[in-house]
């Protein structure tokens, strides 16, 4: 089971740590202002105990745990997946009690939508898991 951390804001969790730069640069991107003015409240948090773990695996690690046990509905993680490409799409995983609903990727640019959406409840998981595209990519609606 992976440890959820104790964050004020959502977590962006490095889980891939073979490049500084695009971890520099993935940073800057997610906390960068959209062009409408929404600004992504994250928490950027290291965690080596997921180095060389699937996307599958560091999924199946996290307890469904939102919201009587953990305060974020979400976490995005940084793994090889998000490194090797070029898009950069970060894992985002559902930490929803009884929600089934898998895991999807998204672009850099998309976390401020998806972050700002679910903390305020003001949409679901599965309606950013549903837009995404046949290559599992949420790239905005």
């Amino acid at each position: 089971m992976a440890h959820l951390p104790e964050t004020w804001c959502v977590p962006v969790v490095r889980a891939d740590f073979r490049a500084d730069d695009v971890w520099e640069q993935l940073k800057d991107e997610i906390v960068s202002p959209t062009d409408e003015g929404f600004v992504a409240r994250v928490e950027f948090v290291e965690d080596r105990t997921l180095i060389g773990l699937s996307d599958t695996a560091i999924t199946a690690g996290y307890p469904r745990a939102y919201p009587r046990q953990y305060r974020h509905p979400v976490v995005f993680v940084v793994d090889a997946v998000t490194v090797s490409l070029p898009e950069r799409p970060l894992l985002v995983v559902n930490l929803n009690e009884g929600d089934d609903t898998g895991p999807f990727r998204t672009l850099p640019r998309q976390v401020q939508a998806i972050e700002n959406n679910l903390s305020l409840a003001n949409m679901d998981f599965f309606e950013f898991a549903r837009s995404a595209g046949t290559d599992g990519v949420f790239r905005g609606f």
